[in-house]
């Protein structure tokens, strides 16, 4: 018998251990195809938002009667594009980042790195503190903003479940 198999019986329940929690794993996929999701979104960023103004434009200038609530709803989007593209920069770069931090917080939560959770934590946070230093009321403009947040919310209370498994 040669070393390498002597020690790798000796090690066989230090190896058994590696074996990855399903948990663990259905998450750590969920991450990787929400940060490509997130990739997509923050280089199509401004030009959704240019295309948004257009839209917005041209729903007032084609001559239909628009009601009071529409054209104060196109007023406060207005406020927010213009907002959204004067601190682009930063809230695109802090974008980024958060994304870099839930890919290698998830590629380490997946080596069973107990700093890849609190990486993790800082990616989901950064990019949310982010947007209220930024963007201030117009962060949380309407109630499509909160699923962003309930979501950030369920995955950092599903891999505080899962933290258990984070032993190195």
């Amino acid at each position: 018998m040669s070393q390498d198999t002597a020690n790798d019986l000796l090690n066989y329940d230090e190896h058994q251990n590696d074996v990855l929690p399903s948990g663990l794993n259905i998450l750590t996929i969920l991450t990787f195809i929400g940060c490509g999701v997130q990739i997509l979104i923050t280089a199509i960023t401004p030009w959704l938002l240019n295309f948004s103004k257009n839209m917005m434009d041209k729903a007032e200038s084609s001559g239909q009667e628009l009601t009071a609530k529409q054209l104060e709803d196109f007023a406060k989007a207005k406020e927010m594009i213009a907002m959204s593209e004067k601190n682009i920069i930063p809230v695109l770069v802090t974008s980024a980042l958060g994304i870099i931090l839930c890919f290698v917080g998830a590629l380490w939560m997946r080596k069973f790195k107990k700093d890849g959770y609190w990486l993790y934590i800082a990616g989901q946070i950064v990019p949310i503190a982010s947007g209220v230093f930024f963007m201030g009321k117009y962060q949380f403009a309407d109630w499509k903003s909160y699923i962003g947040i309930a979501i950030t919310a369920v995955f950092i209370a599903l891999y505080s479940f899962q933290k258990k498994y984070l032993v190195k």
